[in-house]
């Protein structure tokens, strides 16, 4: 990796940084100013963040797959502001409700476009053979992020108040977007005319992420087997509120303290799972990940000591942040670049279709059950179907992804070809010689295979 895309690397990691620490402070801020509406009205917020992944995934991936990533990311965190800003000074008001709903609407949608763009982005900096490691970085950043804004949110609702806490979120993606705009790495789709060379394959639809996972029996199971962890396990963001402010009868500031837990440990997660290499490391790292997670949430649940409860917490975030840095590694593995975009797309519509679906379930089992026993029932179902997703996905792991076997050249190049476009290329970059000079450098690459060319 030269230092150019090294430095672009940091920005990027960076950035995510402040961003997921602001959205910690606008979760954990929204939260407390619905939980006196009822579980209802908490399962909503959360829900009006996770709705556009699932309707705008289509578009939303082809979007990454033909617009240049560096921009489509800076706009869509910009909108995220807007957002923030509109849930600030319309949202908070007594009977402004549908404002503040339709504010994390807003900013919903940038993240379905958001998400995935850093996803695919992501192995275009560091390299495909780095692609993983980067993943685990990426996870680690934004747990260590989401711990300082757990942390600081319920602190900044005490003393500077629910609007100021929410502008802090929204200057976070400001400095977000100001990071990525200054990356020189950017990952460029072929022009129309070049997809055009080859038709009737998969590549040129706006289903092609869905498809891919549909093809792929390993992704199929994985996939599919991660949206079941998450449809018994979501109930962990609705109860935790309940659960921490009356069942443990802690403060605001204590809620944020416990809840930061979560992602303190996700940062040692995300780390060790950025450091598997092989599908089969990665699919044994999912299902370990989900019982883990699993057992933590029941522990928790069962637990009426609050040191016992926050080091659950903490196995299970680090159990979760190292599923996300698996399921991530996993789609890259087996997807061709050029589809990358429609495939992260596809992967986050599944799993918040999975989040929104668990939510409305959540909201009547806590409450019906309680905080309480619906985390204890959630852990258990969270073990039982990530162990029944690791025996039926083991079986799968040796089959080969449709990019990997060998095809034409004309529809290598045409048909599954990405354009990273790497401007002011230092001297002590693997690149060749010839690469080094000081210009722009287009790099066409498909499957496993880079070719080189100039760009005047």
């Amino acid at each position: 990796m030269s230092r150019r895309t090294r430095g672009d690397l940091h920005l990027l990691l960076a950035g995510a940084g402040m961003s997921t620490a602001g959205s910690a402070v606008t979760t954990i801020t929204v939260l407390l100013h619905v939980r006196p509406l009822g579980p209802g009205w908490v399962a909503a917020v959360l829900a009006a963040g996770l709705l556009p992944a699932v309707v705008l995934s289509p578009v939303a991936g082809l979007l990454i797959d033909r617009v240049r990533n560096g921009r489509l990311l800076v706009t869509s965190l910009l909108v995220a502001a807007g957002g923030i800003v509109a849930v600030a000074t319309g949202g908070l008001v007594a009977g402004n409700e549908a404002v503040l709903i339709v504010g994390l609407v807003v900013v919903g949608v940038a993240a379905a476009v958001a998400t995935p763009t850093v996803a695919a982005l992501l192995p275009v900096i560091a390299g495909e053979a780095r692609a993983t490691r980067a993943y685990g970085y990426y996870g680690a950043i934004t747990q260590g992020g989401f711990l300082a804004g757990a942390a600081l949110g319920g602190v900044l609702v005490e003393v500077l108040g629910t609007r100021t806490a929410l502008l802090v979120d929204a200057a976070s993606f400001a400095l977000m977007a100001a990071a990525v705009a200054a990356m020189r790495t950017e990952r460029v789709p072929l022009p129309a005319s070049d997809r055009r060379r080859v038709r009737g394959r998969r590549g040129s639809t706006v289903w092609a992420g869905f498809e891919l996972i549909g093809a792929d029996r390993l992704l199929r199971v994985a996939v599919v087997g991660l949206s079941g962890v998450i449809l018994a396990s979501i109930v962990i963001n609705v109860a935790e509120v309940f659960f921490a402010l009356e069942d443990l009868g802690l403060s605001p500031a204590g809620f944020g303290l416990l809840s930061a837990c979560w992602p303190m440990a996700g940062v040692i997660g995300g780390w060790c799972a950025g450091r598997l290499s092989s599908d089969k490391s990665l699919v044994v790292g999912l299902a370990a990940g989900g019982v883990a997670m699993g057992g933590g949430v029941a522990l928790a649940g069962w637990s009426v000591s609050v040191p016992v409860v926050a080091v659950a917490w903490a196995v299970a975030g680090a159990a979760n942040a190292a599923q996300v840095v698996c399921i991530n590694a996993l789609v890259r593995s087996r997807s061709a670049r050029s589809e990358r975009g429609r495939a992260f797309a596809a992967l986050g519509a599944v799993l918040q279709t999975a989040n929104v679906t668990g939510l409305v379930v959540s909201s009547v089992a806590v409450a019906v059950l309680g905080a309480r026993v619906s985390l204890v029932v959630a852990g258990l179902a969270t073990v039982v179907v990530a162990v029944v997703t690791f025996v039926l996905s083991r079986h799968h792991v040796e089959q080969v992804p449709d990019h990997r076997r060998p095809r034409s050249a004309t529809a290598d190049v045409a048909d599954v070809a990405d354009v990273a476009v790497v401007a002011d290329v230092d001297a002590e970059a693997d690149a060749p010689a010839a690469g080094r000079a000081v210009h722009e450098t287009a790099a066409v690459v498909d499957g496993d295979r880079p070719v080189t060319r100039r760009v005047a």
